[in-house]
């Protein structure tokens, strides 16, 4: 396989991951994982975090959803510059 067809098959890959992991976001929002459920089950609360973010993901679907994709975004694109600067520094 050429170079085009496996930029074609990893952008496929990329996508159909990105598109999975948005249904698996919505799927397990609505359900508690392992731990929660242990929780719930014996009646313990969940308490104050030791550390806080230094952005607002939200409570909601459509505002963590947003931010789930910037990350993915940010990630692909240093990844790719990255890939990139290897590839030139390579050839020099």
């Amino acid at each position: 396989m050429n170079r085009a067809g496996y930029l074609k098959a990893a952008a496929v890959v990329l996508v159909l991951f990105a598109i999975g992991l948005v249904g698996y976001f919505a799927f397990s929002a609505a359900f508690p994982d392992g731990l929660e459920r242990v929780m719930e089950n014996n009646g313990v609360e969940e308490g104050e975090p030791f550390y806080t973010a230094p952005l607002n993901y939200g409570e909601d679907y459509w505002g963590a959803l947003i931010a789930g994709m910037i990350g993915f975004a940010l990630t692909f694109g240093l990844v790719y510059l990255y890939l990139k600067g290897m590839k030139a520094r390579n050839k020099a």
